[in-house]
């Protein structure tokens, strides 16, 4: 049997929870792409938010930032005038 034999002869599994509608616990790109097309304006809307938070959790933190970046250099520049300033 090929996987794509295996991919089309499993019995999808559905998932229902209370108040809620059922999903397919197997579901392929396709089906997932079918569903959100079927989404209302507000709910893609959610959906872009509820993707964008995942985005922003998953992406790795940068070590050091532009503006923390010119911070440390400012503070040791104010640092190195201050000692120059004392200096007779």
């Amino acid at each position: 049997m090929t996987g794509a034999e295996r991919s089309t002869s499993f019995i999808r599994s559905r998932v229902c929870r209370p108040g809620l509608q059922c999903y397919c616990a197997c579901m392929t790109l396709e089906d997932i792409q079918l569903a959100i097309a079927k989404l209302a304006p507000e709910d893609r809307a959610k959906l872009r938010l509820w993707l964008a938070q995942i985005e922003a959790e998953q992406a790795e933190p940068e070590t050091e930032t532009k503006a923390s970046k010119l911070g440390r250099l400012a503070g040791r520049a104010v640092a190195d005038f201050r000692k120059r300033m004392r200096e007779p």
